[in-house]
C-alpha cells in the first residue's frame, strides 16, 4: 500500500464560505483516496517555506499568483477556476461562495456524487491515490438564480440538511416565506411521525423567529443570497397582519377599511383571509402605507439580499372602484413596485425589489414601465401542467392569450400560454428575472403515474435562456427527493451547466443513484409512465380518469405491476447499501403509493365502499411510518394523491 499523503489546503482570506470550503476538502479528500488533509491557518498570501497542495481564495486574493484568466469579481454572478501551476491547485470563484463551489466541484471531479441531503445522500469512490486535475477548468453558472423556496412541512434539520445540499450542487439562493417561515415549521413539528406531544405543542411567534435565524446564520456560512418574505404586505399595510392562510375574525375599520379592494361593491378581507386581500391602489394613502410597510422592513433587515413584494395570494379579487378601473392590475402593482425601489435608492439600503407574474398578475402592464434596475422579475405559472416542459406549443387548450376582463381571468392548465406570455415580459427588457415554479410542491408526488417530471424539469432549465429568464426558484417541499434522484439533481445541474445533455446527465445521475440496478430503474418507471398515459402526448389524459371495463382492467395491470416493483426493489435493497440502497428503498416506497391509488380506484369502479374505508384506515397507519423511516426526503403531502384517490373512489362508489 502506498504511503499516505498529507493534502496541506491554504485558504486566502477569512469570509466563512472560504473557511468552509478549506474544512469540506480536509473532510472529504480522506474519503476519496488514501490521503490525510489538513487545513494551515487562513492569511491574506501564502507564506514563505510553506507549499500547500491546494490554495483557495476569491480572484481578488489569488489575482498575484499568475494563474491567468480568472473569474471576474461578481457578488451576484458564480464562476470558478480549477488551475494547477507549479504542483499546487488553486481554487478561484467570482465571490466567497464560489471559492465553496470550487470546492464541491474539484470533489465532483474526484468521483463525488451528491444526490439529496443527510445520511445516504452519498456516493463517494475511493481510490487508492488522489489525483488531482492536471488541466485547467474554468467554469462560470448558466444562470443567476439557482434556489429554493421554504414550503411543505419541515424541521430545522430538513432545512439545514438541504442548505448542504444545496451548497453542493452549487445552488446559491434560498427563500423564507412571510415575516417568518412558521406556518411551514408549524406543519413539520405536527408532522404525522412525530410524537404525540410534539404535535401538541405550538410554536411560539419567538420560535419561529429563532428557527429563520439559525436558519439565516447558516446561509451566511455559506454566503447564500438570502430572499424574504412575499405574500402578506398588503394585509399589514391595511393592519390586520398575515402570516398564513388562516381566516381572521376582525377586519380593518375606519379609514383603514377603505383601503381595501371593492369588489362586488363590498371593501372587506377576501373570504376572511388577510394575506388573498388586495388593496384599492388609486387611494393614494393605501399606497404609500404599502410602500411604507416594505421600506421599513427592508431598513430593519439588510442581510435580506432580495425582499419579494407580491401582492395578495388570490386571483379575480382586484379592486373595481372607478379609479382603479382607470389601470391594469399590473400597471398598478408596477407603479407600486418602482414607488418602493426608488425609496429604496434614496435611502441607499442594498436590498433589491422581487415582484411577480402571477394569477391574474401574470400579463405586463400596458402602460407603466419598470424604471428601476434594483428590481426583479419573477414569473410564477403555478397552474401549469407538469407533463410538458413549459416552452411546449402542442401543450395547449382552448384559451386567449389576451389579457382578461377585470376579476374574470381563468388560469391556464396547459402550458401554450404561460410560454406566450413570458415572451411578452422578455420585451419589456426587465433588468432581471427568474422563474418561480412548483414541480416539487404538489405535482412530484405524481411524478411516474403518466408523466416523468424528471425530464420536464431537466428541459425547462435549458429553456430558461429562451424565455429571457436568469434562473429559476423551486417553490417546493423542503423534503422532496421522490422518487427518484434524478429530478433535484436535473435542477441544480442544469442551472449550473444547461449546456449539459438531458440523456447523458440522467444516466450519470441514475447511476449514481442505483448503481448496477439503473438501466432495471429505468424501464420499470418508464413502463408505470406509458401504463398511465391514455390518448395521444398532449391529451393530458391518464387511467385515473376511465370507469369503463377496460379502464378497471388497465387499473388492475397497474396494480399488479406496482406490487411486483415494491417487491423487486425492496428486495433489491436488502442486498445493497449507502446510497444505492436508499434509492431503492424509496423508489419501493412510490410502488406501494401507485398499488394503492390503483387500487382505490377500482374499488370506486366497483362501488365497494368498505374497501374503500379499510384502505383508508391502512394507509393513515402507514403514513407515520413511512414518514419516520424517510422523512428526510419525503414530505407529508406524499399523500395528496392517495387521499385525492379516495375521495375519487368514494364519489364514484355512489
Amino acid at each position: 500500500m502506498p504511503a499516505t499523503k498529507t493534502i496541506l489546503i491554504q485558504p486566502l482570506g477569512f469570509e466563512a464560505p472560504v473557511a468552509k470550503a478549506a474544512s469540506e476538502l480536509a473532510e472529504y479528500l480522506p474519503k476519496l483516496a488514501n490521503v490525510k488533509a489538513a487545513v494551515l491557518s487562513p492569511r491574506v498570501g501564502v507564506p514563505g517555506g510553506v507549499k500547500p497542495t491546494i490554495v483557495l481564495g476569491t480572484s481578488q486574493h489569488l489575482g498575484s499568483f499568475g494563474l491567468g484568466v480568472l473569474p471576474k469579481m461578481q457578488a451576484l454572478d458564480d464562476a470558478i477556476a480549477m488551475i494547477p501551476k507549479g504542483g499546487v491547485l488553486y481554487l478561484a470563484g467570482s465571490n466567497a461562495r464560489s471559492v465553496l463551489f470550487a470546492a464541491y466541484r474539484l470533489l465532483e471531479e474526484l468521483g463525488a456524487v451528491f444526490l439529496r441531503p443527510g445520511p445516504d445522500g452519498e456516493v463517494l469512490p475511493k481510490k487508492a491515490t488522489l489525483t488531482l486535475p492536471k488541466q485547467p477548468i474554468r467554469e462560470k453558472a448558466s444562470y443567476r438564480h439557482r434556489g429554493i423556496c421554504i414550503e411543505g412541512a419541515p424541521r430545522l434539520e430538513h432545512v439545514l440538511d438541504l442548505l448542504d445540499w444545496m451548497a453542493k450542487k452549487k445552488m446559491n439562493s434560498f427563500q423564507l416565506q412571510f415575516r417568518h417561515a412558521g406556518v411551514f415549521y408549524r406543519r413539520g413539528y405536527s408532522s404525522p411521525e412525530m410524537d404525540a406531544a410534539t404535535r401538541a405543542k405550538k410554536l411560539t411567534e419567538e420560535d419561529c423567529f429563532a428557527l429563520d435565524d439559525r436558519v439565516i446564520a447558516r446561509m451566511q456560512e455559506y454566503g447564500m443570497i438570502l430572499h424574504r418574505v412575499g405574500h402578506g404586505w398588503t394585509s399589514a399595510a391595511a393592519g390586520c397582519g398575515g402570516n398564513d392562510w388562516e381566516p381572521m375574525a376582525s377586519v380593518p375599520r375606519g379609514a383603514k377599511k377603505q383601503w381595501l379592494a371593492q369588489v362586488k361593491g363590498k371593501r372587506d378581507l377576501w373570504h376572511g383571509v388577510a394575506i388573498n386581500t388586495e388593496l384599492c391602489y388609486s387611494n393614494p394613502e393605501a399606497r404609500e402605507a404599502l410602500v411604507e410597510e416594505v421600506v421599513t422592513y427592508a431598513r430593519q433587515h439588510c442581510e435580506v439580499h432580495a425582499l419579494h413584494v407580491w401582492m395578495s395570494d388570490s386571483y379575480n379579487n382586484k379592486c373595481e372602484c372607478a379609479e382603479c378601473r382607470r389601470k391594469t392590475p399590473s400597471d398598478w402593482y408596477a407603479i407600486v413596485v418602482n414607488e418602493i425601489a426608488q425609496r429604496l435608492k434614496a435611502e441607499k439600503l442594498p436590498t433589491r425589489v422581487v415582484f411577480l407574474g402571477y394569477v391574474d398578475l401574470l400579463w405586463p402592464p400596458a402602460e407603466t414601465k419598470i424604471t428601476e434596475d434594483n428590481v426583479i422579475f419573477m414569473y410564477a405559472p403555478i397552474t401549469r401542467c407538469y407533463q410538458h416542459a413549459l416552452d411546449d406549443p402542442k401543450c395547449d387548450e382552448d384559451l386567449s392569450r389576451g389579457l382578461p376582463p377585470l376579476n374574470q381571468c381563468r388560469l391556464p392548465r396547459t402550458n401554450r400560454m404561460y410560454a406566450e406570455v413570458a415572451h411578452d415580459w422578455k420585451k419589456q427588457r426587465m433588468p432581471d428575472s427568474f422563474l418561480f415554479d412548483y414541480h416539487q410542491m404538489w405535482a412530484v408526488w405524481q411524478d411516474g403515474m403518466g408523466r416523468d417530471i424528471g425530464t420536464v424539469m431537466a428541459q425547462d432549465m435549458k429553456d430558461l435562456k429562451g424565455l429571457g429568464i436568469d434562473g429559476f426558484i423551486s417553490c417546493q417541499c423542503t423534503r422532496a427527493f421522490y422518487p427518484l434522484p434524478y429530478m433535484a439533481n436535473a435542477m441544480a445541474d442544469m442551472l449550473w451547466d444547461r449546456g449539459k445533455q438531458i440523456r447523458a446527465h440522467r444516466r450519470q445521475v441514475m447511476a449514481a443513484g442505483f448503481g448496477r440496478h439503473a438501466e432495471e430503474v429505468e424501464k420499470c418507471f418508464a413502463r408505470m409512465v406509458r401504463l398511465f398515459e391514455m390518448g395521444g402526448k398532449h391529451d393530458h389524459k391518464t387511467a385515473l380518469g376511465d370507469r369503463s371495463p377496460g379502464g378497471r382492467r388497465r387499473l388492475m395491470e397497474i396494480a399488479a405491476a406496482a406490487e411486483a416493483a415494491r417487491q423487486q426493489f425492496g428486495a433489491l435493497a436488502r442486498s445493497e447499501r449507502g446510497a444505492v440502497r436508499r434509492s431503492l428503498e424509496l423508489l419501493a416506497v412510490h410502488a406501494e403509493h401507485v398499488r394503492v391509488i390503483a387500487e382505490a380506484h377500482v374499488a370506486g369502479i366497483d362501488g365497494n365502499r368498505n374497501a374503500i374505508k379499510g384502505m383508508r384506515a391502512a394507509y393513515e397507519r402507514r403514513l407515520p411510518v413511512i414518514l419516520r423511516d424517510f422523512g428526510q426526503w419525503i414530505d407529508p403531502l406524499i399523500s395528496g394523491p392517495v387521499m385525492q384517490a379516495f375521495a375519487a373512489a368514494e364519489r364514484g362508489a355512489g
